[in-house]
């Protein structure tokens, strides 16, 4: 159990309604978390809110997923981006995530894999090896 009483905030960013929901149930104990469909709506989350890790699809209907990721670097750099993909990515797309990116998940993926990113980007908060604990 946390030590404290913060709670995760966490953005999804799909438009896949499977993994907003799958997402979303496995962590909505643990953390607030808000899903959104379109770079839009997830650009207009981080204008008003703080989020603390953002689950992000490389492919939306409005915007790629690595120019949302750019200016979420630029207008909330305290938010991690975990990059989420299933399309084979150019050298340039992989450079940019790795500039602006907090790390990268490829689709499909497991839970567990969610775990791992939110265990390592929560690592020693409050003193806890895992946040899932």
């Amino acid at each position: 159990m946390r030590k404290d009483s913060r709670i995760l905030r966490v953005l999804v960013v799909d438009d896949e309604p499977l993994i907003l929901w799958g997402i979303s149930k496995f962590l909505e104990k643990k953390s607030m978390v808000k899903t959104v469909a379109t770079a839009e709506e997830a650009l207009d989350e981080i204008r008003t809110k703080h989020y603390d890790l953002c689950f992000l699809d490389v492919v939306l209907p409005d915007m790629t997923g690595l120019d949302v990721m750019k200016i979420i670097y630029e207008q909330s750099p305290e938010t991690k981006v975990a990059i989420m993909s299933g399309s084979s990515l150019n050298e340039d797309s992989k450079q940019e995530i790795e500039e602006y990116a907090y790390t990268f998940i490829e689709k499909p993926f497991d839970l567990s894999d969610i775990m791992e990113v939110i265990d390592k980007a929560t690592a020693g908060l409050n003193g806890e090896e895992s946040y899932f604990s």
